[in-house]
C-alpha cells in the first residue's frame, strides 16, 4: 500500500505533516467533489480563500440524508432590538467589525460558500473529536465560560469582542456562544456553537474568522466545523464561515465587536445563525431541526466564553491572551448577553442563574453583570495558556 505525505500550512510558514494512504487520498478527493458544488461565480480573498456562489437549492447541506426533501427557509427570527448598537454606551465602547470581502455579493438565487480544500478535510478528520467530554483530560481541550443553569432555552446572543490570540499550527482558540442539550437518559449531547476562531490548520493563518461547530450525537458519528460536512443551510449571499474579522488592539479604548445570535425559529424549530457585523443584519443560515434529537425541542444550557485545544503540555492563548480579571481593553469580553426562554423574545441573561466555569487555572472567566456606562451583562474570559495547563479534577 502506498502512502502520501501531506503538509498542512500554519502560521509563519510552519507545517504539520500528515501521512495518507492512496485509498484515503482518493476518499478525500471524492468528498471534495461532493462538497464543492458547481459555482455560478467565484471570488478570491486577499488570503487566497476562494468563495463560490452556489445555487441555493444545490448546496451541500441538501445532500444530508435527513434533508433530502427539505424546503429551504428564508425567514430568520429577528435580532433582539437592544442588540443593534443603539445605545450610547455601545458606541462608546465598540466598533462594528469589518468582515468578508468588501463589495462582494452573490447573485440572487445563489449563496456564498467558502470552497473546501483537502487540508480542511484532513483537519476535520483529525480534530472533530477534540471536543469529546470523555477525552477532556487527555487531549488539551479547555473551556472558560459563563453558563446558565439547566433550563429550557430557545436562543442566545451576545456582542463579541474580537482578538487574534497567538496560536501554533497544532492548536486552535475560539470565542463561542453555544446552545446545547444533554439527554438525561443517555447523556448524549447535541450542541451548536458559533463565534470567531483562530485556527491555523483549518485556515492557514493566525487571523480571527467567523466559524461554527455542531454535533447531534456527542461526536460519535456527527460533528464538523463550518460547512465541511452537510447540515448547515446557507442563505446569505455575502456572509459565510471562514471570512476574516477585523480584530481589536490590546489596550485600545475602542474594541472591534460582532453580534452573534443562535436562535430557534418558533414555527419551524430550526436553529438560525444571525449576525450584525456592521450597520446591517445578516441571516447567515440555519441548522434544520431534523438534524437533532434533544435540540429539536429546546436547549438545556447556554455558554458564552472561550475554548482552546492543543497538545496536552502546550496550550494556546485564549481570548486576548490575558486573564478575565484584567477586564476591558485587556481581557476579551462579551456584552449584552441575552437568552430566549419562550421562543418569542429575548431577555437579559441574568434573569436566570449564571455561573463562571473554567477547566484550568491557565484560563478564567468573570461575570460582571450590568456596569454603569457600559453595555448590559458583560463577561470576560481568557488566559495565556502555556505548558502547565492541567485539567481541574
Amino acid at each position: 500500500m502506498g502512502f502520501l505525505v501531506f503538509e498542512l500550512g500554519g502560521v509563519g510558514g510552519e507545517m504539520s505533516r500528515i501521512s495518507l494512504s492512496e485509498e484515503e487520498d482518493m476518499e478525500l478527493e471524492r468528498q471534495l467533489k461532493f462538497l464543492n458544488k458547481p459555482a455560478r461565480k467565484s471570488f478570491q480573498d486577499l488570503d487566497g480563500s476562494i468563495y463560490d456562489c452556489v445555487d441555493i437549492n444545490k448546496q451541500p447541506a441538501l445532500d444530508h440524508p435527513l434533508l433530502k426533501n427539505h424546503e429551504i427557509q428564508m425567514e430568520p427570527p429577528s435580532l433582539p432590538r437592544e442588540m443593534i448598537y443603539e445605545t450610547q454606551a455601545s458606541h462608546s465602547f465598540m466598533e462594528p467589525a469589518e468582515i468578508g470581502i468588501k463589495g462582494v455579493e452573490c447573485p440572487p438565487g445563489t449563496v456564498i460558500i467558502r470552497r473546501t480544500r483537502k487540508e480542511d478535510l484532513i483537519f476535520a478528520r483529525k480534530h472533530s473529536k477534540s471536543y469529546h467530554s470523555d477525552t477532556v483530560k487527555s487531549n488539551g481541550y479547555h473551556l472558560a465560560v459563563v453558563r446558565t443553569a439547566n433550563g429550557s432555552y430557545h436562543g442566545a446572543s451576545g456582542m463579541m469582542d474580537i482578538f487574534n490570540p497567538y496560536v501554533k499550527p497544532n492548536q486552535f482558540s475560539e470565542a463561542i456562544i453555544r446552545v446545547q442539550h444533554r439527554s438525561p437518559e443517555t447523556s448524549s449531547m447535541n450542541y451548536i456553537q458559533a463565534g470567531w476562531a483562530v485556527n491555523p490548520m483549518l485556515f492557514k493563518d493566525n487571523q480571527s474568522r467567523l466559524f461554527s461547530y455542531w454535533t447531534a450525537d456527542e461526536y460519535r458519528k456527527t460533528g464538523c466545523f463550518n460547512i465541511i460536512c452537510p447540515g448547515f443551510v446557507q442563505v446569505s449571499r455575502n456572509l459565510t464561515f471562514g471570512m476574516v474579522l477585523a480584530a481589536s488592539g490590546y489596550g485600545q479604548r475602542f474594541q472591534s465587536a460582532i453580534i452573534i445570535q443562535i436562535s430557534q425559529h418558533p414555527r419551524t424549530g430550526d436553529w438560525w445563525l444571525k449576525s450584525y457585523p456592521g450597520d446591517y443584519q445578516v441571516g447567515v443560515g440555519y441548522w434544520p431541526k431534523a438534524l437533532f434529537t434533544g435540540l429539536a425541542d429546546h436547549a438545556m444550557e447556554i455558554y458564552w466564553g472561550g475554548e482552546v485545544n492543543g497538545p496536552v503540555n502546550d496550550s494556546p492563548q485564549m481570548g486576548s491572551g490575558h486573564l478575565a480579571v484584567e477586564q476591558y481593553g485587556r481581557a476579551c469580553f462579551m456584552a449584552n448577553l441575552e437568552i430566549s426562554k419562550e421562543g418569542n423574545g429575548f431577555v437579559d441573561a441574568d434573569t436566570v442563574e449564571l455561573t463562571p466555569f473554567s477547566t484550568s487555572d491557565c484560563y478564567t472567566s468573570l461575570f460582571r453583570g450590568r456596569i454603569r456606562g457600559a453595555p448590559r451583562d458583560m463577561m470576560y474570559f481568557g488566559g495565556p495558556g502555556g505548558d502547565g495547563c492541567s485539567v481541574r479534577v
